[in-house]
């Protein structure tokens, strides 16, 4: 912590249980007003974390991120506001050149609030596995795209659609 107020760091991208464990360690009257991004991923993101960060990093902007390494990290993208929703903060919509679809087990699209598999849509993505059995599982050609390089890639992440088309996190299939 000290660190990042002597280097007058500007952009952070810790893991939210680092981020948990910086804050255990601070002593009440810590403050970083140099940081004015925060990006939070590959975890879920509790609004208690959000509220305790931002005592610390009052000029900070919070964005919690979703992607897997399979599609190149982030393809979501959840500005948090001040203050948080309350519980797990949403992983927000695709950004540009990404489509994220909740399909169920049937492959048909789950309505708002249903919950099914997060499927990620986008040419910027790894080909495959070394593996072809797992890749199989994990890599589909869209039923409905452009051709064979067109293909879904299922996460293995449940999630839903709320309302605002926001998409939230419910854990994994398995």
């Amino acid at each position: 912590l000290a660190w990042l107020n002597e280097e007058q760091i500007t952009l952070l991208h810790p893991v939210p249980s680092l981020a948990q464990a910086w804050l255990q360690h601070a002593p009440p009257t810590y403050a970083c007003a140099s940081l004015r991004w925060s990006f939070f991923a590959g975890e879920p993101l509790p609004a208690t974390l959000v509220r305790r960060w931002r005592q610390h990093f009052p000029a900070t902007q919070v964005a919690n991120l979703y992607g897997p390494s399979e599609t190149t990290m982030a393809k979501c993208c959840y500005v948090v506001p001040d203050p948080p929703l309350p519980g797990v903060q949403p992983i927000g919509m695709p950004l540009p050149g990404a489509q994220a679809l909740i399909l169920g087990e049937d492959g048909a699209s789950c309505g708002i609030g249903e919950p099914g598999q997060i499927v990620l849509r986008t040419p910027y993505r790894t080909r495959g596995y070394l593996n072809p059995d797992r890749g199989a599982q994990r890599f589909a050609r869209n039923p409905q795209g452009d051709g064979p390089e067109d293909l879904f890639y299922y996460t293995g992440d449940r999630g839903r659609r709320r309302p605002d088309g926001n998409l939230e996190i419910l854990g994994r299939v398995d």
